[in-house]
């Protein structure tokens, strides 16, 4: 019998780890909402408007799509062979593996895998990723200030805790929006402060391999200067990134306004959107797969202001849960499995077919590039640090073995 691999038991981990969070939320409901049961929720479905609920379930899919259009547009800039289909099952790996491991931890590693895989170089992948990543935390941020703005008099009327994790969500980005910003614009320093920490980290004993652990913050503050060059030199290229990644946002949100609007049409199409935007923030940084348990609490104490009745809240979220992660989880983990079988395929095809084509070419006439050759400027790929090519390199090494 083989042995797991580690890849395949960290995913098994991560599995048993969110079913365990996902039977601890539900329990936790159940014996605190008798309102909540199968009869109501079935009722609430049947007394919405299917079309809304399609719609709602046409917005998940949508935001697949305009995440994998945000990724399309980065790597065509800099390799000029970026697909949209390929990238849209990018996007997929990337969201599946991101709801099923804390803290989004195995999104970014799974997509990298997969364009690498097509032919894209390891720099490439992981500047396309780290370009996507800024784009997205400032799109986060830009709709959590929309939703202030929109509704300012809503968020005084939450409940301490809920105000708790919103502010908490909101500094977390911001935080993290300027540390991103500062390993782009102030590279050096920030290296030099992670490497102090570290050292302090390795005297009082915490950390034991220290150029391991130096490494991959070079590693990391150096994929981010190399960002920064590339913002400054494709402007307009951050902008439609922001702008594809401010879209899937949006359409996010709307699928709790189409769910919210199918059963009460007198409902506020921008109260729900703010309550919604704020619900995101709020679950969104902390660091459990799909923000199981934070979210149900965030909905329930959140959308009260707006629906009186808790049946309705209870029904509402709970299908909003399952269009948003549950079944984007098995959409992206079809489409994500499904290319994963594609690359498999082509990589065993039959080798005759090459060496047929490569006999029926004669040998004088093929060309050997020359270093006399200009380089196009815009199809100059980034320089990132060795460590991240490796990283990547390591990976589809790994995963070749297994195969």
């Amino acid at each position: 019998m083989k042995k797991l691999s580690k890849k395949a038991k960290n995913q098994l981990f991560s599995f048993l780890f969110l079913f365990l969070l996902i039977g601890i939320t539900l329990t936790v409901l159940l014996l605190s909402y008798q309102e909540l049961n199968f009869k109501n929720i079935f009722d609430f479905i049947k007394h919405s408007k299917w079309w809304l609920l399609v719609i709602a379930v046409v917005c998940m899919i949508a935001g697949v799509v305009f995440e994998g259009l945000s990724l399309f547009v980065i790597s065509r800039k800099l390799e000029k062979k970026g697909k949209v289909l390929p990238s849209i099952a990018y996007s997929s790996a990337d969201i599946y593996y991101s709801a099923i491991t804390p803290s989004a931890s195995g999104g970014q590693p799974a997509a990298a895998y997969y364009m690498v895989k097509d032919g894209m170089s390891a720099g490439s992948a992981s500047f396309t990723l780290v370009f996507n990543t800024v784009a997205y935390t400032a799109s986060l941020i830009i709709l959590t200030v929309f939703a202030f703005c929109l509704r300012p008099a809503m968020f005084v009327q939450f409940p301490f805790w809920a105000k708790f994790f919103i502010i908490l969500g909101v500094v977390i980005q911001v935080i993290l929006l300027l540390f991103l910003f500062g390993c782009m614009r102030f590279d050096k320093a920030v290296l030099k402060c992670g490497n102090g920490i570290i050292s302090f980290l390795a005297k009082i004993r915490i950390v034991k391999n220290t150029e391991k652990w130096k490494n991959k913050v070079a590693s990391e503050v150096g994929k981010y200067a190399v960002c920064f060059q590339e913002i400054k030199k494709h402007k307009w290229l951050f902008i439609e990134a922001l702008v594809f990644n401010t879209l899937q946002r949006v359409v996010r949100i709307i699928i709790s306004c189409c769910i919210c609007l199918a059963y009460d049409p007198e409902i506020s199409f921008w109260s729900v959107f703010a309550l919604q935007s704020f619900v995101i923030v709020g679950y969104t940084s902390l660091p459990v797969p799909g923000g199981v348990g934070a979210f149900e609490y965030l909905y329930l104490n959140i959308y009260g202001i707006i629906i009186p009745d808790t049946h309705v809240i209870l029904s509402a979220m709970m299908v909003m849960r399952v269009i948003s992660y549950y079944l984007s989880i098995v959409v992206t983990g079809a489409v994500t499995l499904s290319y994963h079988i594609y690359i498999k395929k082509r990589k065993r095809a039959p080798l005759a077919d090459q060496t047929d084509q490569a006999e029926e070419q004669p040998s004088d006439e093929a060309e050997t590039p020359t270093d006399e050759q200009p380089a196009d400027a815009d199809t100059e790929q980034p320089e990132v640090t060795e460590e991240v090519t490796e990283e990547i390199n390591e990976e589809i090494e790994k995963e070749e073995t297994r195969e």
